[in-house]
């Protein structure tokens, strides 16, 4: 929602800039700053929900396997074989 409510506002300023006369490159960089400011100000709370969505994609339970009794025996005997070592 964030990213496309980002491009909505940055495609809306640069047709308005390009049908007011201004040259391509003036129009993007003068879109590009408002949609900025506009998203900074006015699109917070939909950037926090975006922000906690990625944090928990980048946090999320690594161990996706289905939990095996017989995988802990075997890390332990394991385990116990380096600890002789």
């Amino acid at each position: 929602m964030f990213i496309s409510a980002r491009i909505g506002l940055f495609a809306l300023f640069l047709a308005v800039f390009l049908l007011l006369g201004f040259e391509g490159i003036y129009s993007a960089l003068i879109a590009g700053v408002l949609a900025l400011a506009i998203s900074l100000v006015f699109l917070q709370k939909q950037r926090d929900a975006l922000s906690v969505e990625i944090y928990n994609w980048n946090h999320r339970e690594k161990n996706l396997g289905v939990p095996d009794q017989d995988a802990d025996i075997e890390n332990a005997i394991l385990d116990s074989k380096e600890d002789n070592k």
